[in-house]
């Protein structure tokens, strides 16, 4: 059952199975990697802020609002 960035845990790794929202969230998420197939890793998050990933060998920071449009399927914890 797929979740979104922002409900994973710490650690875990997921393989991306959709994203919700128009063209301009689904061009800005491609451009960084985040795309249908991809494996992202949820390295962290700051409070009520941005969700920390790891996608590919990049790290970087996802705002919340974003990163709950990205559904996942965990793959592993």
């Amino acid at each position: 059952m797929p979740v979104s960035l922002d409900r994973m845990k710490k650690g875990t790794r997921g393989r991306v199975v959709n994203v919700v929202g128009g063209h301009g969230v689904v061009t800005k998420l491609s451009a960084q990697g985040i795309v249908p197939g991809m494996v992202v890793e949820k390295t962290g998050e700051l409070k009520g802020g941005p969700v920390l990933l790891r996608v590919g060998g990049a790290q970087f920071a996802l705002g919340r609002g974003i990163a709950k449009r990205v559904l996942v399927e965990v793959i592993s914890v």
